[in-house]
């Protein structure tokens, strides 16, 4: 009986190899399935536009696989668009640091634990790790892209403009666009501080650096309006026009202010000049209104007449219907005006500037979108409610 047991030893020990090899090929299989089905259904979330349960199921994808370099900063990324940036700077913290890495991989750690800062608010630490990177010539773009994003965020546009200045070229237009920004950030801090000299000075470069820009011009035109300067102050508004088409409400903001007497027969060419220009209804409006004074009610409808058959727009009908409301009819005349008083509150209700970037929309236009962070990315609308 013992002999025959003892036969049994390599038989049950070939047998519990064999099992034991089949259960851990079979966990490792589960484990892969679970992977992929965390990776399968993450692009089901993203295509279905369900990004928070995307981002879920990427992450559990990335924390069951074995840990490469590419995952661990995919991971992180992850983790930092989640919100979830304390575990993002702890793992690219650890990765800056781990001397399993080539020197290429921690420097990119370090990067990306710069982004992780940025998006905490830490920028002084961030500011740090890009001062060094940025003279490393094989991380210098993105560093001193990151450096900009820093001193935007700390309002501290003399340095971004040393650095815009320093690490790319000049001539480039995103980069002159930028510069263009900052120097008018500038300025507007000289004006504040009653440097009027200074900041006309910091307008003027950021005309020279970046010859389109429309913020540089009606910034400039505030200050010369301000020192009562209003035919140069207007060459500037008409040369805004001219860039940018879709800025007439804001060009007719500035012609009111170039001239105060709206009896001067030039403020009426002036407006003929930015409908021709601009073709926004708002100018259009302005202008009936000054022929109406000038040339009396038909003229005005007449003109006013022109300008719908060519462009649909609320401004226009209220104004039409403002005109027409001067009848013997007491009784249609009141109509005529609670029709134009609901349209007129409708209108107001409406913000005529909006971001294509973020879809952010506002009753004022910044020059930098306050929700996206992009400069000049604001427009105008247009259309049947726009302008």
């Amino acid at each position: 009986m013992f002999e025959l047991l003892f036969l049994l030893l390599p038989v049950a020990a070939l047998y519990g190899y064999f099992m034991g090899k089949n259960y851990s090929k079979q966990k490792l299989q589960e484990s892969k399935n679970q992977q992929n089905a965390n990776y399968l259904r993450g692009f089901d979330y993203l295509l279905n536009n369900k990004q928070d349960k995307a981002v879920d199921k990427f992450i559990a994808y990335f924390n069951s696989k074995d840990p490469s370099f590419e995952s661990s900063i995919a991971l992180g990324t992850l983790f930092r668009q989640r919100g979830e940036v304390d575990k993002a700077i702890s793992l690219h913290e650890k990765m800056s640091k781990d001397k399993n890495l080539d020197d290429g991989e921690n420097m990119l750690s370090l990067l990306e634990l710069s982004h992780d800062f940025i998006s905490a608010g830490l920028l002084d630490r961030a500011e740090d790790i890009l001062l060094k990177m940025v003279e490393i010539p094989t991380y210098r773009s993105k560093a001193a892209k990151l450096l900009l994003t820093v001193f935007e965020k700390e309002q501290d546009f003399e340095k971004a403009v040393n650095v815009a200045t320093q690490y790319f070229d000049e001539n480039e237009h995103s980069v002159a666009k930028l510069l263009s920004q900052y120097r008018c950030e500038i300025a507007k801090k000289l004006s504040y501080e009653g440097k009027k000299n200074d900041a006309v000075s910091e307008l003027r470069k950021a005309i020279t650096c970046y010859e389109k820009s429309k913020r540089a011009r009606l910034e400039l035109a505030d200050v010369l309006i301000s020192q009562r300067k209003f035919s140069d102050a207007y060459k500037l508004v008409k040369e805004v026009s001219s860039i940018d088409p879709r800025l007439g409400l804001v060009c007719l903001d500035k012609i009111k202010q170039c001239f105060p007497n709206i009896a001067d027969p030039n403020y009426r060419y002036a407006l003929e000049d930015l409908v021709h220009r601009t073709n926004s209804a708002s100018a259009m409006v302005e202008l009936v209104k000054t022929v109406e004074q000038s040339s009396g009610r038909e003229d005005a409808i007449a003109l006013l007449e022109s300008f719908l058959k060519n462009k649909s727009n609320l401004k226009l009908f209220s104004q039409m219907l403002e005109l027409k409301a001067h009848s013997s009819d007491a009784n249609a005349n009141e109509s005529i005006m609670q029709l134009k008083s609901m349209l007129d509150a409708h209108i107001s209700l409406t913000t005529p500037y909006f971001c294509p970037n973020c879809g952010f929309e506002s009753k004022m236009l910044f020059w930098q979108c306050p929700s996206c962070r992009r400069w000049e990315s604001m427009k105008a609308k247009t259309g049947l409610d726009g302008d």
